[in-house]
């Protein structure tokens, strides 16, 4: 931590999805952050005060943003005692706050993960004792959340600067029985041809989540917009600079950008779910929802994107229903080929399904499930 005045200049991991690395890297270079390095699921970058919040605000590819107190190599429990004790909390922490502290570890010296916490958590108490002058910590004020974060021995002291997990827009007020979460599906649509001048289709749209994530990117809506940090609670940034870059981020909305973006489900009753997401959502207005199969939807071969997560189920071939479906969404990648097609399916066997090889595919995980995004290019529309 490098203090410029009233700025601090601090070291931030953005925790990602495994797979979206390389998005979420590429968010934070198009947002003006100076992006350090990448490990498995961790983009490490630079930035003040003012750029903590703002990359809570505007990431919509990331799940957690920490602030990196310290990193050092563990492999005694003494050693974690010290590394914790010779840290400066005063510009971080309230000292009336509530402080957890959770651990992870793998492949480390230091595996227990009961008594990670405990010892951070002394150390910390003692830490505190000493440099706010007190005595007693009652803990009842609000939470500050510490991760220490251990793989081969190389130990992270990091403090959660999101608070919810940064999928929870604050728009999505139902979802269907497997739902996508917002910040993958925003990943999908960077991973896609789509841009606000072209139309978007998802004929399997559930809850709604990949049009209205669309909608927001087309809009330059941010993500953060509906919702609360935990980094409002931090000495040096308070809601204060929080209410600037809110302002900021309602300021940067296109409202004159009305893209075409067109959603369908077979289950009446998802589409109404939908729309109310839309509606808290604040994309209504630019989605056209409608109840309709796949090979119900009126198609047209107009150079449009087609972003979709297609129902899972038992496996293709052992479900009749399920069949039918990746059937029909072959015939009409097969039919429709000037329009680019974006399928997320865990089903290796989806390219024979449909007879037709995809021009790209990428290894996601839906949750826990390992899924490939299939990826049949269309040609460019003409200038």
């Amino acid at each position: 931590m490098i203090l410029k005045g009233m700025i601090i200049m601090a070291l931030m991991v953005a925790v990602t999805p495994f797979g979206i690395e390389s998005i979420a890297k590429r968010e934070l270079l198009d947002l003006g952050f100076d992006v350090n390095h990448i490990k498995d699921g961790r983009v490490y970058f630079t930035t003040d005060a003012k750029g903590i919040a703002h990359a809570n605000m505007h990431l919509r590819t990331v799940e957690r943003i920490y602030y990196v107190v310290a990193q050092k190599t563990l492999k005694t429990f003494d050693e974690l005692f010290d590394f914790v004790s010779a840290q400066k909390y005063r510009d971080l922490v309230n000292p009336d706050g509530k402080f957890i502290v959770n651990a992870q570890s793998k492949n480390s010296e230091l595996y227990s993960l009961r008594d990670i916490q405990k010892i951070t958590k002394k150390a910390l108490v003692e830490t505190f004792k000493d440099q706010f002058n007190r005595a007693i910590f009652e803990e009842r004020g609000e939470v500050f959340d510490f991760l220490v974060y251990i793989h081969n021995d190389e130990a992270e002291l990091l403090i959660d600067t999101s608070g919810d997990a940064l999928h929870k827009r604050g728009y999505r007020l139902q979802a269907g029985e497997a739902p996508i979460k917002e910040t993958l599906a925003a990943a999908l649509i960077q991973l896609s041809f789509y841009d606000k001048d072209r139309t978007l289709i998802d004929p399997f749209c559930g809850a709604g989540t990949i049009p209205i994530e669309a909608a927001m990117f087309a809009k330059n809506i941010a993500p953060g917009l509906n919702r609360t940090f935990a980094c409002e609670r931090f000495p040096f940034i308070g809601k204060t600079l929080m209410k600037t870059v809110r302002k900021e981020a309602l300021k940067a909305i296109n409202q004159d950008v009305e893209p075409q973006i067109y959603a369908s489900d077979i289950d009446p009753a998802m589409i109404e779910i939908a729309k109310d997401n839309a509606f808290e959502a604040g994309v209504d207005d630019v989605i056209h929802f409608q109840m309709s199969h796949v090979s119900h939807f009126i198609w047209q071969d107009n150079y449009s994107v087609v972003i979709s997560n297609p129902p899972y189920g038992k496996r293709i071939g052992e479900n009749k229903a399920l069949d039918e479906i990746y059937k029909a969404l072959g015939k009409v990648i097969n039919t429709y080929q000037k329009n680019s097609f974006y399928i997320m399916t865990p089903y290796m066997g989806f390219e024979k399904q449909i007879g037709k090889k995809a021009n790209k595919t990428r290894v996601l995980f839906n949750g826990t499930i390992k899924t490939r995004f299939y990826q049949f290019f269309g040609p460019k529309p003409p200038q």
